[in-house]
C-alpha cells in the first residue's frame, strides 16, 4: 500500500537543510537527515520516504542515465540508482534543472560522493533506520511505490548510445567538462 507523500515544500525544505548542514560531507548529510527525521512522527517519516522514492522514480530516464554515463565515464544499473539518490539530495533547484535539462549539471560544482563520484547510496537507508528507532515495524519503504529499475518498466525517453560522437552531441556541456576526464 502506498501512503501519502510528504508535501513537496516540506520534503525539499528538509533536503535543503540537510544539504546545507553537510558541507559536502555525505556522512554529515546522513546524520543531519536522521536528526531531522527523528523530530517527525512515524507517518511523516513514511511520507518523506514516499516522496523520496517518487523523485527517484521520476528521475529514471534515459536522458539522465546518459548524463550520468558521461559524468562517470560509464554507469551501471546500480550506479544510476546511486546517482539518482545523489541528485535528489542536491536539492530542488539542482534536481529540477537536471530533470528539465541534464546538461545543466555541467554547471554544478558540488563535491563527489564517498567513492569519488556523484552518487550517494547511503542516504537511502536513513529513513528506514529512524523509522525503526522510533518503533516503526517492518521497512518504511514498504509503504511506497516500487523503486524504478528493480524489475519494473524501462527508463522513460529515448535511450542514449554509448558512442562518443552521440554523447558529445546529446550532452555538449557535460561532454566538454567530463568527456576526457570523468569523475
Amino acid at each position: 500500500m502506498t501512503a501519502p507523500a510528504m508535501p513537496a515544500d516540506q520534503f525539499w525544505s528538509i533536503i535543503g537543510q540537510t544539504e546545507a548542514a553537510s558541507g559536502d560531507d555525505p556522512a554529515a548529510q546522513c546524520e543531519a537527515l536522521a536528526a531531522a527525521l527523528r523530530g517527525l512522527p512515524l507517518d511523516q517519516i513514511i511520507g518523506f520516504e514516499v516522496a523520496f522514492r517518487r523523485y527517484l522514480n521520476q528521475a529514471y530516464s534515459w536522458n539522465l542515465w546518459g548524463a550520468a554515463h558521461v559524468i562517470h565515464g560509464g554507469c551501471s544499473d546500480d550506479g544510476f540508482e546511486y546517482f539518482r539518490r545523489w541528485l535528489v539530495t542536491r536539492g530542488q533547484d539542482v534536481y529540477e534543472a537536471a530533470m528539465a535539462d541534464p546538461d545543466s549539471l555541467a554547471r554544478f560544482d558540488g563535491a563527489a560522493g564517498p567513492e569519488g563520484a556523484w552518487d550517494f547510496e547511503e542516504i537511502y537507508y536513513v529513513a528506514n533506520q529512524v523509522f525503526r528507532e522510533k518503533g516503526g515495524e517492518g521497512d518504511v519503504r514498504d509503504h511506497s511505490e516500487p523503486e524504478a529499475g528493480l524489475g519494473g518498466p524501462e527508463p522513460s525517453g529515448d535511450p542514449f548510445e554509448e558512442d562518443e560522437a552521440h554523447l558529445a552531441a546529446r550532452y555538449p556541456k557535460l561532454w566538454q567538462r567530463f568527456g576526457e576526464s570523468p569523475l
